[in-house]
């Protein structure tokens, strides 16, 4: 099988809106990875995303091991690793952020200076977080990331530009999303365990235990009763724990006792002692009818379709570019320990 170099740029992923976190990145490879027309970037134009998608995986890496088994990087969805997904995200980004800032300059849209100073400030909170020292050592010069934020603004404005063009009927999306399929009931719990658990296994505890169990939350329902908040008894009895638990009926991976206990309860209302598989639960009903769920299905409803629209004109504008990945470089790259500090853990 003959080794790709250069490929057609094929499809676009339309990335979510998230909260990035900040850390640096470094190379000194020349090659340039993506051409554009006569237009060449290289590993410099690249160093912003790999640097805030690589510091959001490694803050999320020490997790992904103590609880899935597998780093973050390594991890895989849907096939697919964590790490083969970024550098798929951050192309797709760099790409983007590239044409639309070409199609702004084109039509005549530029930075205020406003804007250009806000970038400015945002590059100094930066560079207070870690040192300017320390982000120019991994390529990050002020130079750089300057030229990073100004075409992400430029390629954002330009983007408000097209959105204005979106026909959207939020108030249809809105009516085509079933209320009751996303009624959320909010509530808080005491809860004694009657059982414990080896390797993914519930074990029942002796009777005498289990007895002990329910002394401790009929004496605290019995005080629940006269007023005492749950903080005070949790206080005063440290083999009373805590939970909060939010769910959709029936959707939820909460005991069906413990749902069809709390479904019946009216707003700040207190249940009876609820016996499940696990133990013994008081449970107080904070909402019965939250929307949040759905606000927030209308929302991604909206974004899905706002994503959709702009597919059809970003295809559009891909289409008067002549997009080439240099795969013989970018297959090299390995996304995790670009922008690392030295000294700092990665997935392997």
């Amino acid at each position: 099988m003959k080794k790709r170099k250069q490929k057609k740029l094929l499809s676009l992923i339309v990335l979510s809106a998230t909260t990035f976190l900040l850390l640096g990145c470094s190379s000194s490879a020349r090659t340039p990875i993506v051409t554009i027309n006569d237009t060449k970037l290289y590993m410099k134009d690249f160093l912003y995303d790999i640097y805030v998608i690589e510091t959001e995986g490694n803050r999320l890496d020490e997790y992904y091991q103590d609880n899935l088994g597998s780093g973050y990087w390594d991890y895989e969805y849907n096939g697919t690793t964590m790490r083969e997904n970024a550098k798929n995200s951050i192309i797709t980004q760099v790409v983007m952020n590239e044409l639309l800032s070409d199609q702004a300059i084109q039509h005549g849209f530029t930075l205020s200076e406003k804007e250009r100073a806000k970038n400015e400030a945002a590059i100094d909170a930066l560079i207070e977080t870690s040192s300017e020292e320390a982000l120019k050592d991994v390529g990050l010069s002020r130079e750089v990331l300057n030229a990073a934020f100004n075409k992400i603004s430029l390629s954002n404005l330009y983007y408000n530009e097209l959105s204005k063009d979106f026909m959207l009927d939020e108030k249809a999306i809105r009516k085509s999303i079933t209320k009751e399929d996303y009624r959320e009931y909010k509530t808080e719990c005491l809860y004694v365990p009657t059982v414990t658990t080896e390797n993914n296994t519930l074990i029942p505890m002796d009777e005498k235990d289990i007895k002990a169990a329910y002394n401790t939350i009929s004496n605290a329902l019995d005080q629940v009763i006269t007023g005492t908040e749950f903080d005070t008894l949790l206080n005063e009895n440290d083999t009373l724990a805590y939970y909060s638990r939010d769910f959709i009926y029936g959707n939820s991976n909460y005991e069906k006792g413990y749902q069809d206990a709390a479904i019946v309860l009216k707003n700040r209302e207190y249940s009876d002692i609820i016996s499940t598989n696990y133990g013994y639960y008081i449970i107080h009903m904070l909402d019965n009818y939250s929307m949040d769920r759905y606000d927030q299905a209308v929302e991604d409803a909206i974004n899905a379709e706002e994503d959709a629209q702009f597919a059809v004109i970003y295809n559009k504008i891909k289409a008067q570019y002549d997009i080439s990945i240099n795969f013989d470089y970018w297959d090299t790259v390995t996304i995790g320990s670009i922008t690392t500090p030295k000294g700092k853990k990665n997935s392997k």
